[in-house]
């Protein structure tokens, strides 16, 4: 393989894998509203009250754990 080939197919694989890991992360960016005018950024996220106490009681399981 000559050396123009191989560039050619480097180059190729870098843009396909840059393209597919923007495709994945622009869309978040979004939808959380970092490219507007919106005054707050950012997305509501609600949750109901034994969601919330799981997710604050999890640090004290794991301190009881040691």
């Amino acid at each position: 393989m000559d050396q123009k080939k191989t560039f050619a197919i480097i180059a190729l694989v870098v843009t396909l894998f840059t393209g597919f890991m923007l495709g994945y992360s622009i869309p978040p960016f979004i939808h959380a509203g970092v490219f507007s005018d919106r005054a707050e950024k950012g997305v509501n996220v609600e949750m109901n009250e034994q969601t919330e106490e799981y997710y604050q009681n999890l640090l004290k399981e794991e301190q009881d754990d040691e």
